[in-house]
């Protein structure tokens, strides 16, 4: 009998579940809007999978691996997701008891990266950094083919690297000068909105600001330039650290391609120490399929 997983990916705006075999092949995918209330979110992603099950009832289901965009610790309880609303929550238990199924949970970046190395662009890899850069920046990291999450769950953080940048910018964190307050989508609007014509437009997206500084403008090139070089100077901090052999770019802002990547490179390869500096960049490739799939991970890949 074939063994499939559920992996399950929770976000503040939407869950992304899918059903992927011991093979990687996702199966089946669906995605709803999230509950705000805790008992009725896992009411909903239990319904979800039970409805998914019964589309494959020749399978045998191993368990659910869980993403959260917060700390997680003995991969099942986390402690605070700002975007859920939730306080200490045992996510393991809580889905555990609605499907009969083991579950086990980790932060959102952290599965990621485990999509990434097990699917993905870090396929054939068992170590590697993954950063994810989109409204904020997050990371994941990757040894010995097992996530790095820390005593309480911290590990992997990597936005809250804090950089000279911007050293009087306040991250949503509390902090000043992380990384996330000049590489983000965010960070990269608000330094755009210093120079016209963004500081004259009501609204402005980080798309706009690429698509300026593709078109030769001076400002908007400098601001992308900036988010490449705090990319690259932290990337170089992580490779100390880890050393991996791979290093991913995923989220929104990877799209911009060449023009962030090549500050990125340029930095890196200044900054990383001898035995790194020749480390590989790529995109990550998994796009919204990298949760799920780092899900199923958590229990092919041990």
């Amino acid at each position: 009998m074939c063994q499939v997983c559920f992996g399950v990916d929770v976000g503040g705006t939407t869950v992304k579940l899918g059903l992927v075999t011991q093979d990687g092949e996702l199966l089946e995918k669906q995605e709803f809007v999230s509950a705000h209330d805790v008992g009725e979110m896992f009411d909903n992603i239990a319904a979800h999978m039970k409805e998914v099950m019964g589309h494959f009832s020749d399978y045998q289901c191993v368990g659910a691996g869980v993403g959260v965009p917060g700390p997680v610790v003995e991969e099942r309880l986390v402690h605070g997701c700002a975007n859920l609303g939730w306080g200490d929550v045992d996510v393991a238990g809580e889905l555990g008891r609605r499907t009969g199924l083991p579950v086990k949970v980790a932060n959102d970046a952290n599965l990621a990266a485990m999509g990434e190395m097990w699917q993905g662009a870090g396929r054939g890899c068992r170590d590697l950094v993954l950063l994810t850069v989109g409204t904020g920046v997050g990371g994941g990291l990757i040894t010995g083919g097992r996530m790095i999450t820390g005593a309480t769950g911290g590990g992997g953080e990597v936005g809250h690297i804090p950089t000279s940048f911007h050293p009087d910018w306040q991250c949503g964190c509390g902090k000043y000068g992380c990384l996330e307050a000049t590489a983000s989508a965010s960070g990269i609007i608000r330094a755009a909105r210093q120079f016209s014509p963004f500081k004259e437009q009501e609204r402005v997206t980080a798309k706009d600001v690429f698509d300026a500084a593709k078109d030769g403008d001076q400002n908007a090139l400098r601001v992308v330039t900036e988010a490449g070089h705090a990319l690259g100077h932290c990337a170089a901090i992580l490779t100390c650290v880890l050393n991996p052999e791979i290093i991913l770019i995923g989220g929104g802002v990877s799209a911009a391609g060449r023009m962030l990547m090549e500050p990125v490179e340029e930095t890196f390869r200044l900054e990383a120490f001898g035995p790194s500096s020749h480390i590989p960049f790529a995109r990550a490739q998994l796009g919204n399929d990298a949760g799920i799939l780092g899900g199923a991970a958590m229990f092919f890949c041990e």
